[in-house]
């Protein structure tokens, strides 16, 4: 038993090894990442420690008290695979603690993947040293790449981990609290190998549609908290219907512009991004602030701004046909079926 042990551990020790020096750059990206992932995980309070030590406002307290169950509900009422995640919290303190990074080609809405152990092909990269993802922009940038730069609110190791709440997360409305929690626990609960796409979408569907069901059951009495999440949503639909439009006519402009030159094209396309956020000027929303900040993320992000939102919402129509059809909008029948 002895000699077994050795040498299956032998074998770990050099697959480590030969995939470090075949894969030198993703083994010292890996490192920081567990590093930084380390960091939070020994540096979590629980619930009571960390309201103690903070001066929380009463609707972070409620937040917080909503949290456990958020994840009782998601595994007794929506079969969510039970984990130990958001069973603590990590103070911020006010600072961002991740950034992640999005790309795209320049003259074509095609995104840049990073390929990883176990997870696959992925089209975002995660960073908890903004330097760090300051560095791959630049390098991506200089390869001539569209760039997106962002802070993170939240993720999921996929279970490796027992994901912390992070403290920034108190300061959202209780529906886009519920919609954010619900998200990253079903990435616990289902993610496709290099299937980017389909993983945040049908993450964030599942999010929603167990966010309407939860505060129909849970908070009757909150009107408010449900009108608002509504009105959210709606305003999103108009911003998602809008902007699937306008990939449409970016696709098109894109094809049609191939045999210009390059000064020709950027200036083309400068042209291009501006009348589309122009477009969004006619929009009618119940916040008006947000048509300012896409606004700001299409001149700043260019192509890689719609690679962010069809990663997260270019399937939502597709998936609620299949809700419907397939599961007879039954959604803990959904979930399971991912299991």
């Amino acid at each position: 038993m002895k000699k077994i042990i050795s040498i299956f551990f032998n074998f770990i020790l050099w697959t480590a090894i030969g995939f470090a020096s075949i894969n030198y750059q993703t083994s010292i990206y890996i490192f920081f990442q567990a590093k930084g992932q380390f960091h939070l995980v020994l540096n979590t309070q629980t619930f009571e420690e960390f309201k103690s030590s903070r001066n929380l406002n009463a609707e972070e307290k409620n937040n917080l008290d909503l949290i456990n169950s958020i994840k009782k509900y998601s595994v007794d009422s929506l079969v969510f695979t039970p984990t130990k995640n958001f069973t603590k919290i990590f103070d911020q303190k006010d600072s961002p603690l991740l950034w992640a990074i999005t790309a795209s080609e320049k003259f074509k809405l095609k995104a840049y993947y990073w390929q990883f152990p176990i997870v696959g092909k992925v089209s975002y990269k995660g960073f908890f040293e903004r330097q760090k993802a300051v560095a791959e922009k630049n390098r991506l940038t200089c390869l001539g790449y569209d760039v997106d730069m962002r802070t993170v609110t939240a993720w999921s190791t996929l279970g490796w981990f027992s994901d912390p709440v992070l403290s920034s997360m108190l300061a959202k409305s209780k529906g886009n609290l519920c919609n954010l929690i619900f998200h990253e626990l079903f990435h616990a609960t289902y993610y496709a190998q290099s299937s980017v796409d389909f993983n945040e979408n049908l993450a964030s569907f599942i999010a929603h549609k167990a966010t309407l069901q939860f505060l129909n059951s849970q908070c009757k009495n909150d009107t408010l908290c449900y009108q608002t999440y509504i009105n959210s949503v709606n305003d999103n639909k108009i911003i998602e219907t809008h902007l699937a439009t306008k990939i449409k006519e970016l696709n098109n402009f894109y094809e049609k512009i191939t045999d210009e030159s390059g000064n020709q094209k950027n200036i083309l396309k400068l042209k291009q991004l501006i009348k589309i956020n122009n477009s969004f000027n006619s929009l009618q929303l119940k916040n008006s602030k947000k048509i300012k900040n896409i606004q700001n993320e299409i001149l700043k992000s260019k192509n890689a701004y719609f690679i962010d939102f069809a990663q997260y919402n270019g399937l939502q129509d597709s998936l609620e046909k299949v809700f419907i059809g397939n599961y007879h909008s039954d959604l803990k029948k959904m979930v399971a079926s991912f299991k």
